[in-house]
């Protein structure tokens, strides 16, 4: 059963979920703000709940966290970190909003659980999980 908790000052809802793209747990993180138009377009159940093992990249003007995309030129097609637990990036009246979460940033991980993970984003990671 999932835990639902309240992100702090912000009006999405997060949940607990399980990070089993961890091979330790034993991993350094951060906090970070995932940016309301952030899209998981590989979850079936909602584009707008992001799961844990996404590959996320950050937006250059913002700050703020998005789904890797190799195509994009607003930074984020660069692997920045992983997002580690599930979070949706929309209140409970169905509006967008930023989203308070935790970014994986150093640690071993399960290469085959990321979500959006390309050779380029393999490489990015690489450079910052392990270094």
């Amino acid at each position: 059963m999932e835990r639902k908790h309240p992100n702090v000052g912000f009006g999405a809802e997060r949940s607990r979920t399980p990070t089993e793209f961890l091979l330790d747990p034993h991993v350094i993180e951060k906090g970070i703000t995932i940016a309301a138009a952030a899209r998981d377009s590989g979850n079936t159940h909602r584009t707008t709940t992001l799961r844990p093992g996404l590959v996320l990249g950050k937006i250059t003007d913002s700050g703020k966290y998005a789904q890797y995309d190799p195509s994009a030129v607003d930074g984020t097609e660069v692997a920045a970190c992983i997002l580690k637990d599930q979070v949706r990036v929309v209140d409970e009246d169905g509006n967008a909003v930023d989203a308070s979460a935790i970014g994986v940033v150093h640690g071993r991980v399960d290469e085959s659980a990321l979500i959006g993970c390309d050779a380029a984003a393999k490489a990015d990671l690489v450079a910052i999980l392990f270094d």
